[in-house]
C-alpha cells in the first residue's frame, strides 16, 4: 500500500551510474567540483540547495515552483516504478491526495558532469495519514536526481528512488553470506 500512496505523488530519482552510462556523461569530478552554465558557477551547496527546494515545494504542493524547478522534458521513476512527465507529477503533487509532513535527503553525494550535476542520498520521508485513526508512515528511499543547466536555470530533468528495504528471512542470509 505504501508504494502505491508513495508512487501516486512525490519523488523520482535514477541512480549516478545509470544517468552516467545512459548519457554517456565522461569526467564526472568530485562533490567538490564546480560546473560551468548559463547561471554562472555552482558549487555542491548550491545543487543540494536546488533538491531542497524542490523537496519544499513539494511538501507544500506548490505548483508553481516545483514547475519552475523542473525541465519541461522531465522524467520520473518512483520507487513503485511508475514513471510520470511533470505535467502528471505536478498535478499529482498538488492534488492533496495525501499529505507529505517530511522530505528531506540526508548525506548527499554531488556528483558533476559537463553542463549539470547528479545528487543522490537516502531520502527520509513522512506520509500523513489518510484516514482517520491511520498512523503517519515512514518511508526511507535511495535517491538521484539530475540537474542541469538550461537557459532558464538550473532544473531538474530526471529523478529515480528506489525503496530502501532490508532484506528478510532465508533471502537475507543467502545474499549476505560471504562468498567462498
Amino acid at each position: 500500500m505504501l508504494a502505491k500512496i508513495y508512487g501516486s505523488r512525490c519523488s523520482l530519482r535514477v541512480t549516478a551510474l545509470g544517468v552516467a552510462l545512459l548519457f554517456g556523461l565522461a569526467g564526472a569530478g568530485s562533490s567538490q567540483a564546480q560546473v560551468a552554465g548559463p547561471n554562472g558557477q555552482l558549487t555542491a551547496a548550491q545543487v543540494i540547495d536546488l533538491q531542497k527546494r524542490f523537496q519544499d515545494a513539494t511538501v507544500a504542493c506548490d505548483a508553481a515552483t516545483i514547475a519552475k524547478l523542473m525541465a519541461d522534458d522531465a522524467v520520473f521513476v518512483h520507487g513503485n516504478a511508475l514513471v510520470q512527465s511533470k505535467a502528471e507529477f505536478v498535478a499529482a503533487a498538488t492534488a492533496r491526495r495525501f499529505r507529505i509532513f517530511k522530505f528531506e535527503i540526508t548525506d548527499p553525494t554531488v556528483v558533476f558532469f559537463d553542463g549539470g550535476a547528479i545528487v543522490s542520498g537516502i531520502e527520509d520521508i513522512v506520509l500523513g495519514a489518510r484516514a482517520a485513526g491511520e498512523q503517519a508512515q515512514k518511508v526511507q528511499m535511495r535517491v538521484s536526481a539530475v540537474w542541469v543547466a538550461r537557459p532558464d536555470g538550473w532544473q531538474l530533468i530526471l529523478n529515480q528512488s528506489t525503496p530502501v528495504q532490508p532484506l528478510a528471512g532465508p533471502a537475507a542470509a543467502t545474499a549476505n553470506a560471504p562468498s567462498h
